[in-house]
């Protein structure tokens, strides 16, 4: 059973608890985001059609939960078991702790996210997708994202690196990050 380090909103550590009563009783817990950035675009990970939470949804490139013995750098983890990828820690950029809570009836998922950009070149044959948990990754160009996450554009565009196939998604294609978080990871990009 995961066990995960159980916050006051302060940011100050209470206990450990299962990752299933934190979201139950909507615990403040840690996670490590890192969004992957090739150029002037943003990579960004449609999540596996199986996945128990927002399965088929578009979200950051590599996300997950910090377990209780971990630190925040070994949320590097995600990265590799999501995407096949290593990554080079001294190329890792540390923005800083945003708060985001997604609350649905039967969920409340708070969390304070340890957010990194990770800049590099990528290449469709760099990654090796864990299938269970993502489906695909697209770029988008980091000005359309910003608008997408600004709330100043409806619409972009993404490409399946894969297959180099355009698509044209919304928001709510997206993971129902707060508009705190969103506005917050837009600031990041410049």
């Amino acid at each position: 059973m995961e066990k995960l380090k159980v916050y006051d909103e302060q940011y100050n550590y209470v206990c450990e608890e299962s990752r299933d009563v934190i979201h139950a009783k909507g615990l403040w817990h840690e996670t490590f985001h890192c969004w992957l950035v090739d150029g002037d675009e943003v990579l960004i990970q449609k999540r596996s059609a199986a996945k128990k939470d927002f399965p088929g949804l578009f979200d950051i490139t590599a996300a997950g939960h910090l377990f209780s013995d971990e630190n925040v750098m070994d949320g590097l983890r995600e990265v590799e078991e999501e995407l096949g990828l290593s990554v080079d820690e001294t190329k890792l950029q540390w923005m800083g702790v945003v708060r985001d809570v997604i609350e649905l009836p039967d969920f409340i998922d708070r969390e304070f996210t340890n957010v990194f950009l990770y800049s590099s070149s990528f290449n469709p044959a760099d990654f090796s997708l864990q299938e269970e948990e993502v489906a695909s990754i697209h770029a988008v160009s980091i000005t359309d994202l910003q608008a997408l996450f600004r709330r100043t554009a409806r619409t972009v565009q993404v490409r399946n690196i894969e297959n180099d196939l355009f698509e044209t998604i919304e928001l709510h294609d997206f993971v129902p990050h707060e508009t705190s978080y969103l506005e917050a990871v837009a600031s990041y990009f410049g």
